[in-house]
């Protein structure tokens, strides 16, 4: 399977997970989620095969960071609202990850 498709199940994975420990407030099973998400990055799978847009490239670093930090946030308070804050930037990241390959 290629690195791309392995990143991608990963990330579908995690955002798997993410949905329902948003929904139903339960971030320390988050962990798994975050688990899958960041699997690709010591792997390898997410070093690129091809060229990348530079510009999602940052922006999808910066956005992930951001979600990350909303995400212990979220583990520390268990608010329900910083749990959807979380997913909203999550999923944002995700679609700079997306379009840097673009």
């Amino acid at each position: 399977m290629k690195k791309e498709r392995l990143t991608m199940l990963c990330v579908a994975i995690a955002g798997l997970i993410f949905i329902p420990t948003v929904f139903f407030n339960v971030p320390i099973f988050a962990l798994v989620g975050a688990f899958f998400d960041w699997l690709p990055l010591p792997t390898g799978w997410m070093k690129a095969e091809r060229e990348i847009h530079q510009g999602f490239l940052r922006l999808h670093v910066i956005v992930t960071l951001l979600a990350y930090a909303i995400f212990a946030a979220w583990l520390i308070t268990r608010t329900a609202t910083i749990g959807f804050a979380f997913l909203e930037v999550w999923w944002v990241a995700v679609i700079f990850g997306v379009l840097m390959g673009e």
